[in-house]
């Protein structure tokens, strides 16, 4: 069982530990890289976004200073419009075709240099035309209807033509006038498959690809050709309105038409309204810090595997004389106590721990014998302990009693907080239609208390049966009990006799808890006056408080182990605290209801711990309903 010994457990600890700072510091480090790494790259892409926007923008400028250097001069040599188109569209190789569009001198009366134009055929040739002839009026399109509010250039819509099967992009300048603002449209027309080369010519990483957008969210270039002339997703047009120039991040949850996540840098293409975009995949941006960090981490596991080896050798070197008295150990474990430990040498701590190991073998011997007798008296104590608790508890009646006549119904418990105590209950008949009851508590606790527990339920029963008033019988008990009480032990009683046939029940009470009344809904304390504890004072007198019970009614009888019960706070239990679990028993509930509850609330209260104190709880209930439905409560005096 090599990995259960210290020394492979100390080994593995040191490697734990060691992982742990490394794997600490390995994450941190990461962190900080792919920071540094994608601060870099946003660096670099965003130079290089911005390069090849500049590059757009310088080949778009010259279309635009073609168009502007031709508009001025219309605006005063119109005759000469056709030759300024020809030799304009001859001189700039990358220009499609050049229109000059005038505001017609007489509408009913059109003439062609109203709108000459000048193309060039895919093979370079130059052909002059005039766009009078076109089946749409040139002076009612959009195109010239825009231009003619361009007066410093503005680049129109892209369009289809379907002659070249290419896609056309124009540039229109306004034509100002000498006696009027604007006589006409200078528009230069270019093809955007030029836009399209330009964005191949980019050096990038693979798997990254770059677009233009047009004002209105299309696009106009794509290096996925099947995207071109449809409108980028909300979620990239929302990136472009929100990202203010800085890139931004896309997830494939975000709603773009993407499959993982991606970084975006968008430039603006001055002088127009695009925007030239570079999307670049994340993980090809980390993909030399992953390659990095799984080296590293390769050669920080071999590390760790080299570590753990040393640390396991030392540490078994080390601590071998441990596993001599690991093995000593278990012959004591079983009793075997006649065996040798090896002599060491030094002062160091095994070598102290294997001296004192010996010490503990001899010096065990003996207290093993004196443990064994002190065994042998705790069971006979034990025993004996047990018998006396089923003596007391054989003093004590049953603990459900049921009148004869169906009137009247208890229940009563005992819980000693040790084998034996000295709470008490009781209960017998006086006479034929009176019955007794008692609860009691002795001033102290184990055999001493059950001894005068057991004395006062003796002198209880011969007194009680000469007097027929708990007044008579505290007061006849009590000078019992402080006969030869030396000791000045004393015991508090709450006696009470009902009438069977009445529910007339009479009070009296020796220094005890006052009972609780259940009845007609409400819950209460009686306020029964008190006399001295029995056994302290023989000449004591003990006041009787009558009540009359009616149907449902129950009083229950308790003693103080259940008010005084306390939490780990050292906080009681308190008399409301009974008052409101004697008050969540449904009315006309039996006895044991009552005797259960209370149990069960103390029982939470503590929190499941040992009793602190004996417990006795005694409830009785009146079963017998009257017509007239009128408590009597009074109160005698002696």
């Amino acid at each position: 069982m090599v990995l259960h010994s210290v020394a492979s457990r100390l080994a593995m600890g040191v490697v734990l530990g060691s992982a742990i700072v490394m794997l600490t510091t390995g994450g941190l480090l990461l962190v900080h890289t792919r920071e540094q790494v994608l601060d870099q790259t946003q660096r670099e892409y965003t130079a290089l976004a911005s390069g090849a926007a500049q590059r757009i923008q310088n080949r778009i400028d010259g279309v635009g200073d073609v168009a502007q250097v031709l508009a001025g001069m219309l605006g005063t040599r119109r005759d000469q419009a056709q030759g300024l188109i020809r030799d304009a569209l001859a001189s700039n190789p990358d220009i499609v075709n050049i229109t000059a569009a005038f505001v017609p001198r007489d509408n009913a009366a059109l003439r062609e240099d109203d709108a000459p134009v000048a193309r060039r055929a895919k093979d370079g040739r130059i052909t002059l035309a005039s766009r009078v002839g076109e089946s749409e009026l040139y002076w009612s399109a959009p195109w010239f209807i825009r231009g003619l509010n361009c007066d410093r250039g503005c680049w129109q819509p892209p369009f289809r033509s379907f002659d070249r099967e290419q896609t056309l992009i124009g540039y229109s300048v306004a034509i100002p006038g000498k006696n009027i603002p604007v006589i006409g449209v200078a528009d230069v027309t270019v093809s955007i498959e030029w836009l399209q080369a330009a964005l191949g010519e980019l050096e990038k990483t693979p798997h990254a690809y770059a677009f233009v957008l047009d004002g209105n969210g299309d696009f106009l270039a794509h290096e996925w050709t099947s995207y071109i002339s449809t409108r980028g997703s909300t979620a990239l047009l929302s990136a472009l309105a929100n990202g203010k120039g800085a890139p931004v991040r896309l997830t494939p949850e975000e709603g773009g038409r993407i499959s993982e996540p991606v970084w975006v840098y968008f430039v603006p293409v001055k002088g127009t309204r695009w925007t030239f975009g570079l999307v670049v995949p994340e993980r090809q941006i980390f993909t030399g810090v992953r390659r990095n960090f799984l080296v590293d981490a390769g050669l920080g596991a071999l590390t760790l595997f080299g570590v753990f080896l040393i640390a396991i050798l030392l540490a078994r070197r080390l601590m071998a004389p441990l596993g001599v008295l690991a093995d000593r150990a278990e012959h004591v474990a079983r009793g075997e106590l006649d065996f040798a430990l090896p002599t060491l040498r030094g002062d160091d701590e095994v070598a102290r721990l294997n001296r004192a190991f010996d010490d503990m073998r001899r010096q065990l011997a003996v207290h093993i014998e004196g443990a064994k007798r002190s065994a042998r008296d705790q069971a006979r104590m034990a025993s004996e302990l047990e018998i006396a608790r089923q003596i007391q508890l054989a003093l004590l009646p049953e603990p459900h009693y049921v009148a004869d006549n169906g009137k009247l119904e208890l229940y009563a418990t005992l819980q000693p907080a040790s084998a034996v105590g000295g709470d008490l209950y009781a209960y017998f008949m006086l006479g034929a239609d009176h019955l007794c009851v008692m609860v009691g508590d002795v001033s102290d606790k184990g055999i001493p208390a059950a001894l005068f527990m057991a004395r006062t339920i003796t002198l209880a029963r011969t007194v009680a049966t000469h007097a027929r008033s708990p007044r008579d019988i505290l007061a006849v008990l009590n000078r019992e009990l402080c006969k030869d009480n030396d000791t000045c032990m004393f015991v508090t009683l709450l006696c009470g006799v009902i009438e069977t046939e009445t529910g007339m029940l009479s009070l009296a009470s020796a220094g005890h808890e006052q009972p609780v009344l259940h009845a007609g809904g409400t819950t209460n304390l009686v306020d029964v006056e008190t006399g001295p504890a029995l056994g302290l004072d023989s000449a004591a007198s003990y006041p009787v408080r009558v009540l009359t019970l009616l149907e449902g009614d129950t009083v229950l009888m308790y003693t103080d182990g259940v008010s005084e019960a306390h939490n780990d706070r050292q906080r009681l239990y308190g008399a409301q605290s009974l008052l409101d679990s004697v008050a969540r028993v449904e009315e006309g509930s039996a006895p044991e209801a009552y005797v259960d509850r209370v149990l069960s609330d103390v029982d939470t209260y503590v929190e499941g711990r040992a009793p602190y104190d004996d417990i006795a709880l005694l409830a009785l209930t009146w079963r017998e309903a009257r017509s007239e439905g009128v408590r009597i409560d009074a109160a005698a005096h002696s």
